[in-house]
């Protein structure tokens, strides 16, 4: 069984890709469980109740808590998340402007997107969750 983290401030981005997500996984043959937010700290409060998910899609702006904020709390927390996270994002500039030049370095997809785009980064970013594993 998988976790995704799925953290969106838009309503219908969430509404298309949860089941784009629920797809992806069934291709992949496997269980999935796919936890909704709307923003960061509605995240960092599940992670902080829960347990390190083995992905995150995470938009960059968005209210009460951006993208890059969360992956800060976190990393205060002891948790290196960029590995397995794909940055969602409708703005050219966001990476660089809240991520820094580092950003540009982690798994992003420019919204908006289609699903063989989405399925492509979610399979790059599968191969970074088994490497961890293995390691």
């Amino acid at each position: 069984m998988k976790t995704i983290l799925a953290v969106d401030d838009n309503e219908h981005v969430r509404e298309i890709l949860i089941p784009m997500l629920e797809f992806w996984a069934e291709d992949q043959t496997f269980d999935v469980t796919i936890v909704e937010k709307t923003n960061g700290a509605e995240a960092l409060a599940w992670v902080k109740a829960h347990t390190q998910p083995d992905m995150i899609l995470l938009d960059v702006r968005m209210p009460i808590m951006g993208g890059a904020e969360f992956l800060r709390q976190a990393a205060l927390l002891g948790f290196d998340f960029r590995p397995f996270t794909l940055l969602l994002t409708g703005y050219a500039d966001d990476l660089e402007e809240h991520l820094g030049t580092d950003a540009l370095l982690m798994k992003h997809l420019r919204k908006p997107f289609t699903a063989p785009e989405l399925f492509t980064a979610l399979d790059k970013l599968m191969e970074n969750v088994e490497l961890m594993m293995k390691s």
